[in-house]
């Protein structure tokens, strides 16, 4: 007996390909997956952008803050070298100046005591300590004394004149009289006043008085 199948075999479906085999759903799940990507490197992009700018942005100022840098730089060192020499050129002047007043000074006082010795009087010593003057000397009579102190009373150089000693000494057969003065000179102005030859303590060697005109009559 033949037997006759009519049901036909069922044959396997064939499975589709591409997007089509996803369905409705599938595809947009996979635009949703490939527009997170787009928009993440357009993310990504954008930033690289910006701090690329940024950096560039950055490395423009680094660039033109060492140019402003090495520019002081160059200043400074001119600021420095004018610094350096004015203070060589005030070590000068400054020297120039102390060695004018240090000649000043002594000369000022040995002719301002030259110009009030009167006749009859000289000198035999001549002292200072500090601004204070110590005269020593000698003199033919009291009243040469006594010019004498009044003329240095006239200077205003001159400050506090004192006589502190007048005694009479014999020295052959002339009659002579010993006589000391002190007073501050006011202008002496830091002046070291040393005569060549003085003793300890700054005492001049004994100079007698050249002739002068008498300030102040006898």
């Amino acid at each position: 007996m033949i037997k006759i199948n009519l049901l036909s075999e069922a044959k396997p479906a064939k499975k589709k390909r591409g997007v089509s085999a996803l369905g409705g759903a599938g595809r947009l799940n996979l635009f949703l997956i490939i527009g997170g990507l787009l928009l993440g490197l357009l993310v990504v992009g954008v930033q690289w952008w910006v701090e690329s700018s940024r950096l560039k942005e950055q490395e423009e100022k680094n660039r033109l803050a060492q140019q402003e840098v090495t520019r002081l730089e160059a200043v400074l060192k001119e600021v420095q070298d004018f610094e350096d020499k004015k203070a060589k050129l005030q070590k000068k002047v400054d020297l120039i100046n102390s060695l004018k007043a240090s000649q000043r000074g002594p000369v000022r006082l040995m002719d301002e005591v030259s110009n009030a010795l009167p006749d009859l009087l000289w000198l035999d010593r001549m002292e200072l300590n500090g601004n204070q003057i110590s005269i020593d000397g000698k003199a033919l009579n009291p009243p040469a004394v006594a010019n004498f102190f009044t003329n240095l009373k006239l200077v205003q150089a001159f400050q506090e004149p004192k006589l502190t000693t007048l005694s009479a000494a014999s020295a052959g057969s002339a009659n002579l009289y010993n006589y000391k003065l002190t007073f501050v000179f006011a202008d002496l102005d830091r002046t070291q006043f040393e005569t060549a030859g003085a003793p300890a303590g700054g005492a001049a060697s004994p100079t007698p008085a050249a002739p002068a005109a008498p300030v102040a009559g006898n």
